[in-house]
């Protein structure tokens, strides 16, 4: 039994100018980009290169430091939520991994902060679950009306 497609394949429309790249090398040419100095975030640099000088102050104190820089403006918090902890604290982690410092004390020091920020996400989460949908006797399902 033969199975003919009467689909057509269908075809881009390419310039002539453009050329098939791999996945691979498009990755490459971004990783060389970000790896020569290019980043776009000056601000992260700068944090960068102060937990750096941070090390061996320990996980609470780079968390703490973290909670309590300011933002552009000088007033509002820099990471107000635990989540923007966590993501910035991972941002670290990857650049740390990046330049083989994985096995620093600064890396276990900034991976215990963002432990600190998880468990406190966490625990607000969870108390957010509690209160919104109280489980047992007090749940909304079963109130009477």
């Amino acid at each position: 039994m033969k199975i003919e497609s009467s689909i057509a394949p269908i075809a881009f429309e390419r310039g002539a100018d453009a050329a098939v790249q791999s996945l691979e090398s498009r990755l490459l040419a971004a990783h060389q980009g970000t790896s020569q100095g290019k980043r776009p975030d000056p601000e992260f640099e700068h944090l960068y290169q102060v937990l750096l000088a941070m090390e061996g102050q320990g996980e609470k104190a780079i968390h703490e430091f973290l909670r309590a820089l300011r933002g552009a403006d000088g007033e509002t918090a820099a990471y107000p939520t635990a989540q923007a902890l966590m993501a910035v604290t991972l941002q670290v982690l990857v650049r740390l991994k990046e330049q083989g410092l994985e096995k620093s004390q600064l890396y276990r020091e900034v991976s215990g902060a963002n432990g600190l920020a998880f468990a406190v996400d966490l625990f607000v989460k969870g108390f957010m679950r509690d209160v919104f949908e109280p489980m047992g006797d007090e749940a909304w399902e079963m109130s009477e009306w």
